[in-house]
């Protein structure tokens, strides 16, 4: 079973998530910033990671670049509803770091649903 991890300040947000990609069989967890997602992902190993950029207590930037030291971009994707810029300013930045997809808030769950189904299969 392939485990998803959801990294995402808006508690509303994660739930959304999890439950969406529960109901298609992934197994699920969620953190509210980066920091809290990196002591996960240091111990455990997901299949996707998908990360909000604007946090507090470790932004998505921070996580985005770790997971990049560790070979993961391409299993990443990072959603933003944008901050003190635009949504789309972070997300080509993001695209920088060689993640595997962007979505800009609010989020179409099946485009996102799709990108992971993808992003799993590339992996399998």
């Amino acid at each position: 079973m392939s485990t998803i991890l959801i990294i995402d300040d808006d508690a509303q947000l994660n739930l959304m998530l999890k439950s969406a990609l529960e109901l298609k069989g992934y197994t699920v967890d969620t953190a509210s910033n980066g920091k809290k997602a990196k002591t996960l992902y240091q111990k455990n190993t997901y299949d996707v990671i998908i990360t909000d950029i604007i946090m507090p207590e470790g932004d998505g930037f921070e996580v985005v670049l770790d997971l990049r030291r560790m070979g993961m971009s391409d299993r990443t994707i990072a959603i933003s509803g944008g901050g003190r810029t635009s949504a789309e300013d972070y997300l080509a930045t993001a695209q920088h770091f060689d993640v595997a997809a962007i979505f800009s808030k609010p989020l179409d769950l099946q485009q996102l649903r799709n990108k992971v189904d993808e992003i799993i299969k590339a992996h399998s």
